[in-house]
């Protein structure tokens, strides 16, 4: 059965302009574990000292996942692994001829030496060893089986195989994978491959069905370029299509909004399972087949990962999609007043990118002469703001208070560095203002709450 090893505070954090605080890796590391991956890529010690700090603590925690430090194939950073407490050291060398030609400048003798030298130091300090042949799938497959067969007799139980250009098709990792097993002294293999053409996913499944163990994933497909298998697609996709039920599905989507907060890393709305739009439906065609069966156009229930469907209502809109948008407020009308209705909105949908709830809802006011007061008006909201770090957090203020919907602006201690109060006419007006907020220069991310009461001082 196919294992997970996550790899989001190693190779996820090597992410450009993404960095972790020693708390966040261990808030996502426990996240991770009531996921149930199998083995926690923990991070490189030997990258800085918040970086072996965070291993220790992690290391610590008495998780049920297996803990792995990296390391390149030296000493002194096995000596670091072993010191932070990890049940294994993750060990790699590149095996291409580019690599050590250009790169390390080794024949690839000295390279077997270097490697089987430094497994067995690691050994014998009692650690379980991975290794991973870097630029495995563009080394010569003959020197690849001799490199690895040589790891595995000096003690590793575990082989990275790694397509770290992304370079690889699923039928032609299938051929490599299936070779390899057939070749390899017993071990597990893992699969760590990168995404540079959109494959990562398909060639881990072709890898696992050609005999691997274990693929390499990380929250939200982060890692260096175009990252590696994202785990939420991984868990989903192996569940759904191959029946693996190992996985607790529930936290994916917590641990990924997660990871978007304190990476700054958002995901874009199409991506698979996770993104705003995975169960977003637009054609009439569409939402007329999901109104009546929600499977004639979703490959799984949204319920699975905790989420509801959403129906976007424009001009590519049939009548029961309108239809079902005014029961939900509960607002009747007649077939003929729905006809036009949504002859309107198609119009309105010919001029403008978005037709929001509001216009709805007046385009029904018009329609039936009938006086329909279902949105909230008269809205005030604290809108708190991050700010990066290299802005200076006065020039954000400057901006905001040159907003007309903007009574108050603070610059405040905390996970926010500026709180702005703001009173608007609906929660579409709100939602507008937040878009105008997010587009001026240095703002990170937003969180908006919405006052419910309010209160004067004085015990008024």
């Amino acid at each position: 059965m196919v294992e997970i090893l996550d790899t989001t505070l190693r190779e996820g954090e090597q992410t450009p302009y993404v960095n972790f605080t020693v708390d966040e890796k261990v808030q996502i590391a426990q996240m991770l574990d009531s996921v149930g991956v199998d083995m926690i890529e923990a991070g490189d010690p030997s990258v800085s000292p918040n970086v072996a700090t965070a291993i220790k603590r992690i290391a610590s925690l008495g998780l049920r996942a297996e803990i792995v430090a990296h390391s390149i194939a030296s000493c002194p950073g096995i000596d670091k692994a072993k010191a932070c407490g990890a049940d294994r050291v993750g060990i790699f060398y590149a095996t291409s001829k580019i690599h050590l030609d250009a790169k390390l400048h080794k024949t690839p003798e000295e390279a077997i030496a270097i490697i089987t030298e430094h497994i067995a130091y690691a050994r014998g300090l009692g650690l379980k060893v991975r290794y991973t042949s870097e630029d495995a799938t563009r080394t010569d497959f003959e020197f690849l089986v001799r490199v690895c067969n040589a790891a595995i007799k000096a003690g590793a139980d575990r082989i990275s195989y790694a397509d770290t250009l992304g370079i690889m098709q699923p039928h032609i990792f299938y051929e490599r994978v299936h070779a390899l097993r057939e070749r390899l002294l017993p071990c597990k293999i893992d699969l760590h491959c990168h995404d540079d053409y959109g494959l990562a996913l398909a060639n881990a499944m072709a890898g696992i069905r050609a005999g691997a163990d274990c693929i390499h994933t990380t929250v939200n497909g982060l890692g260096e370029r175009t990252g590696i298998p994202d785990l939420a697609e991984t868990i989903v996709a192996f569940h759904n299509l191959e029946g693996v039920e190992k996985y607790n599905i529930q936290p994916l989507m917590e641990i990924s909004a997660y990871l978007e907060k304190v990476s700054g890393f958002f995901i874009a709305p199409n991506k698979p399972i996770t993104g705003q739009n995975a169960f977003t439906h637009k054609s009439g065609i569409h939402t007329n087949g999901i109104l009546k069966d929600p499977r004639t156009y979703e490959p799984f229930d949204p319920s699975l990962l905790g989420r509801e469907r959403k129906i976007v209502i424009d001009k590519y809109t049939g009548k029961s999609a309108v239809k079902a948008r005014l029961d939900e407020y509960g607002i009747e009308v007649s077939a003929a007043e729905l006809e036009v209705i949504v002859t309107h909105i198609k119009n309105l949908g010919d001029q403008r990118k978005q037709i929001f709830e509001t216009d709805i809802i007046d385009i029904a006011e018009q329609v039936t002469g009938r006086e329909m007061d279902v949105i909230p008006h008269d809205i005030n909201a604290l809108v708190m703001l991050e700010v990066e770090s290299h802005v200076y957090t006065s020039m954000v203020v400057r901006r905001l208070r040159g907003f007309t919907n903007v009574s108050h602006v603070y610059e405040i201690t905390g996970d926010y560095d500026i709180s702005a109060f703001v009173n608007v006419e609906n929660v579409v007006a709100l939602n507008n203002l937040i878009e105008e907020v997010r587009t001026i220069k240095g703002v990170k991310r937003t969180e908006t709450r919405i006052v419910l009461k309010k209160y004067n001082g004085n015990g008024n």
